[in-house]
Formats: C-alpha cells, sequence, structure tokens
C-alpha cells in the first residue's frame, strides 16, 4: 500500500497515470463516505478537487488527495 500511496502523490504533482476524470469519481464517493475524515494535518494540502481537500481515509488512513490518484483500491471495494 505505501508504494501505491507515494504513486498517488506523485501523481498529485505531476497530475499523470490516473486520469483526472478518474480522480473525480473517486473524489465524489470519498467525499459521500462516511469514512472521510478531517485531519488538521492534510488541511495545508491544497487539492483542485475540493470535496477531499484535507481529508483522509478513516479506514486505511491514507490521505485522499493521494489514494484517489494512486492505482491502489477503496479499502471499503467502493471503487478500483
Amino acid at each position: 500500500m505505501l508504494k501505491e500511496i507515494l504513486t498517488g502523490w506523485k501523481n498529485y504533482i505531476s497530475k499523470s497515470e490516473v486520469p483526472d476524470s478518474i480522480a473525480k469519481q473517486r473524489a465524489a464517493i470519498c467525499a459521500a463516505c462516511p469514512e472521510a475524515k478531517y485531519g488538521k494535518l492534510l488541511a495545508f494540502i491544497k487539492d483542485s478537487l475540493k470535496e477531499i481537500q484535507g481529508h483522509y481515509c478513516g479506514q486505511c488512513g491514507c490521505p485522499l488527495s493521494a489514494k484517489i490518484r494512486s492505482n491502489d483500491i477503496c479499502s471499503k471495494h467502493k471503487w478500483l
């Protein structure tokens, strides 16, 4: 999982691998999920997808800005 999240951060910066259209779909799913939690430490990370900005997954602990742009899967299997 760590490798996938590091790839997600790389994709967050470079906007590669996971297309924006997929990241937007995932962000909408995560924003509606009760596992999405706001993290004060993540609040400084600006994201074009405002609905997940500053949030992390309460299930796996991953920052959503990276998670939705990674090749990882949702731990609740809401998206692949």
